[in-house]
């Protein structure tokens, strides 16, 4: 077995949603198509309410006398989660600069959305099997729900501005 290490999600997955707030915002000034523009501010108003559902559940943990740790044990488990952690969700404030500079489309917006997405479904699901604390699991279980939607949106998104995509997913041609 490995090194026992723990992770405060709280601080982490806030630092998460934060930058998933920029990349939404600075994605959604790209355009001005007003149905783009709504849909990645709508992501990062979800981000927001992911937020403050941390916070309250920090709070709360703080209350009830300390965080419960997420305990990662074994090192297969561990060097796993541990490389879903130093990815990150969203790109770093470097990547993310050269990442949004690199969009030229609605596909590749939405195609780099679902990329965060999809990094935020693998990292709530593995952390949702450590958490000690029945309220966490909950917590997580909701916000990956939403998460999954997000995923969703952006699929269809993609598909409504990427004729190619769309065939190749939905089977429909335009």
């Amino acid at each position: 077995m490995g090194e026992e290490k723990q992770l405060n999600i709280f601080d982490y997955a806030i630092s998460m949603e934060k930058q998933g707030i920029t990349f939404y915002t600075r994605i959604s000034d790209k355009f001005q198509d007003r149905d783009l523009k709504e849909m990645f501010q709508k992501l990062a108003r979800e981000e927001a309410n992911h937020i403050e559902t941390f916070q309250k559940l920090k709070e709360k943990a703080e209350k009830k006398g300390g965080i419960a740790p997420f305990v990662i044990e074994g090192r297969d488990i561990d060097d796993y989660v541990q490389s879903l952690l130093a990815e990150g969700i969203f790109p770093s404030q470097e990547q993310l600069e050269e990442q949004i500079q690199s969009v030229d489309s609605p596909a590749t917006a939405c195609a780099l959305a679902m990329e965060a997405e999809k990094n935020a479904i693998l990292l709530y699901t593995e952390l949702i099997l450590y958490s000690q604390d029945k309220d966490q699991r909950k917590a997580l279980e909701k916000i990956l729900k939403e998460e999954k939607s997000h995923l969703v949106m952006l699929k269809q998104l993609r598909a409504n501005h990427d004729p190619k995509y769309a065939a190749m997913t939905f089977g429909r041609f335009f």
